[in-house]
């Protein structure tokens, strides 16, 4: 049986950066969501170097708009909660890099996951992103016959290259990124047990993301091939399918010109059916989520996961807390 013995401290370390960089004045401008204004964007400096340019500010100069990178999924990659979108995590221009830290819980009618990570930008074309989840049985372990409060653990490594085009510009052109993960889960037994074939996968997607700022709307549509089980969490492939399979992702979001670095939306996302074990549901989610600054996202969302390990009707609510720079 797997614990969680390290995931407070984590949390609590991950929260303290969050807030610590946080305290930089609000971004106020609604024109940095409009488009990709690289030259009028606020700068981000810790220190000098003696010639008016911080180290920091040399290798993350911060001058891509606010929202650009934007949030993190839950599986690492820069984009909505259940969906990787073609954006570049940070805030780096094409002559520095960016980072993102994230920390996310979901707790579901008979389970709860919380995730860890941080992902990395460099140049805005190449993103390198690393999460750990940790997936909690709580009593449902013991209906399933795996022990009470049985935790599954999965490793989340993925890459991600923008091909062309830019989120935010004020062109027609869309943002389009290919992207692969490497998935590890930790859990053999259990995972065998229930029909996988596989502890460790791979997943390979194409995205297209979008933003429209006249209108303030914002259009992902990915297309992943994947034979995870619950993203990975129990296992790849089955006894009824051992292939891998195109699915959907999608995502809508509204940015209301009220509020600039407020966004709301909605994603769906198609699974495989692979196991005769149990079925699979398509997800689904509402969500909000705003950027206060560029080192701070926090968003909540409504999320209907549908069965999970025979358990029917998993929704409940989703929190993440990402900063950037």
């Amino acid at each position: 049986m797997h614990r969680f013995p390290s995931s407070t401290q984590a949390v609590r370390s991950l929260m303290s950066l969050t807030a610590l960089l946080s305290l930089t004045p609000i971004i106020p401008a609604h024109k940095a969501h409009a488009a990709d204004d690289t030259a009028n964007a606020p700068q981000v400096t810790l220190g000098n170097d003696g010639n008016s340019k911080s180290m920091f500010r040399t290798l993350f100069d911060g001058q891509r708009a606010i929202g650009t990178g934007g949030m993190t999924s839950l599986e690492g990659s820069s984009g909505g909660g259940l969906a990787s979108w073609a954006t570049i995590s940070g805030y780096g221009s094409d002559k520095s890099a960016g980072m993102a830290f994230h920390y996310s819980y979901v707790n579901l009618t008979n389970y709860w996951d919380q995730n860890v990570g941080a992902s990395i930008g460099l140049f805005d074309r190449v993103e390198l992103s690393y999460t750990h989840n940790f997936f909690q049985t709580r009593a449902t372990g013991a209906k399933l016959g795996i022990g009470n409060g049985y935790q599954f653990d999965l490793d989340v490594a993925g890459a991600k290259v923008r091909l062309f085009g830019h989120v935010a510009d004020n062109t027609l052109i869309p943002q389009v990124a290919i992207g692969a993960m490497y998935k590890h889960d930790s859990d053999g037994r259990i995972i065998h047990m229930v029909g996988s074939k596989h502890t460790d996968g791979a997943d390979a997607y194409l995205a297209v993301t979008k933003l429209f700022p006249k209108v303030g709307i914002l259009i992902d549509t990915t297309v992943r091939f994947t034979k995870g089980n619950q993203w990975g969490i129990i296992g790849f492939g089955g006894d009824l399918d051992n292939s891998y399979h195109p699915q959907f992702e999608g995502s809508l979001g509204y940015l209301p010109p009220f509020l600039p670095g407020l966004i709301v939306g909605v994603e769906y996302r198609t699974k495989p059916r692979n196991q005769r074990f149990t079925d699979e549901s398509n997800w689904f989610d509402v969500y909000t989520s705003y950027f206060i600054n560029k080192h701070l996202n926090i968003t909540l969302a409504y999320v209907s996961l549908g069965t999970i390990a025979t358990f029917k009707n998993q929704t409940g609510f989703y929190f993440s807390a990402q900063t950037g720079f």
